[in-house]
């Protein structure tokens, strides 16, 4: 498995807050609808399963004192009283009150999607057993920015050139998930079925398996970081195509938190 954090569930968060973004401007329009037409479909019934005062000859309670509807008084009063012009009016208030109190809640979750933290979802098994298909993460962007990625990070990142033309993949938007194991400056190489970082074997209680492949030592250059898949014989990662640019990372996985059941942080360990 190739491991792709691809497709992530930016696509289907943004699906939701358009989703949201729409019912929102629905439920403006359809209150501006009610408030304009509630004396022409005295029947109408609200959200809350009342109906609204009915007409003259109907239990009215909203009458002049001749008995007859005032809203209709008032357009036998004013014949030249515009009641499109009211109708237009009552919606541009709706927009209005709409934009003021819709649109920065939208622009505030889209910068934390953006810039702060993003979902993202397991298409395979490469990171198995810390993750499964299926699972869903939360990945924070914010602290690459001050502090340098560590040993046994979780990372999301854009593959570099030579996964492309390995995998035989046209170059798209795609992501992966993987584990940092050596930084830039660090050796690293796998014999015997263990993992060697600066000639020391490694103890990595998180993986699936012991490696069955062989690795020679390789340096990892400054700027880059080494990465390989917790189900090691399973992964595609940095033993097929080499080290990653750090410039590449998009952030790292803190928190699992679909399904419910499997809620984990995601420690540089394990998944807690």
């Amino acid at each position: 498995g190739m491991g792709a954090c691809a497709g992530r569930r930016g696509g289907a968060s943004l699906g939701l807050l358009a989703l949201a973004f729409a019912f929102a401007l629905s439920e403006a329009g359809a209150a501006s609808a009610l408030r304009s037409h509630a004396t022409r479909h005295p029947y109408l019934v609200g959200r809350s399963g009342r109906q609204p005062p009915r007409l003259a000859g109907h239990g009215a309670l909203c009458t002049s004192h001749s008995g007859a509807p005032r809203a209709l008084v008032r357009a036998a009063s004013d014949p030249d009283r515009d009641l499109g012009g009211e109708e237009e009016k009552s919606f541009k208030d709706n927009l209005i009150d709409f934009v003021r109190e819709f649109v920065p809640t939208l622009l505030i979750c889209l910068a934390i999607r953006f810039f702060i933290v993003e979902p993202r979802y397991i298409p395979s098994l490469s990171m198995f057993p810390s993750f499964e298909v299926g699972d869903q993460l939360a990945v924070e962007k914010v602290s690459k920015l001050y502090a340098p990625i560590q040993r046994h990070d979780v990372i999301v990142f854009r593959p570099p050139g030579l996964f492309w033309e390995l995998s035989g993949k046209p170059q798209d938007n795609d992501a992966l998930i993987k584990r940092v194991v050596a930084i830039g400056g660090d050796t690293v190489e796998v014999k015997g079925g263990t993992l060697f970082v600066n000639g020391e074997a490694q103890e990595e209680p998180f993986i699936a398996e012991q490696p069955d492949y062989v690795m020679p030592r390789t340096s990892v250059p400054e700027g880059y970081v080494f990465v390989l898949g917790d189900n090691r014989n399973h992964s595609f990662d940095s033993h097929f195509w080499g080290p990653v640019p750090v410039k590449n990372v998009i952030g790292k996985a803190v928190f699992k938190y679909w399904p419910p059941w499997r809620a984990a942080l995601v420690t540089a360990d394990a998944v807690a």
